[in-house]
């Protein structure tokens, strides 16, 4: 997954991973286990990220993103 450093500086390395796994159609949860933090962590990693795009939710996130230039489709196949 490809950023764009001008856009997308103000997220932190961990909101970075967590918007890949969200991208990936992961669960809170599942990003939980796969990063070894907290649910509640991932939810407010998630939260920051909309409220930093401007977002409504996490599907409008994902796609403002896309959109944008700052999310690259191809890096989103499963592992």
């Amino acid at each position: 997954m490809e950023f764009s450093d001008k856009d997308i500086e103000h997220l932190t390395r961990r909101e970075v991973e967590v918007l890949y796994l969200v991208a990936k159609g992961r669960s809170a949860k599942e990003i939980a286990l796969h990063l070894d933090i907290a649910a509640c962590t991932v939810t407010r990693h998630i939260e920051h990220v909309r409220l930093k795009t401007r977002t409504r939710n996490k599907t409008h996130m994902i796609v403002h993103l896309i959109i944008n230039g700052l999310l690259q489709i191809q890096y989103l196949k499963e592992d």
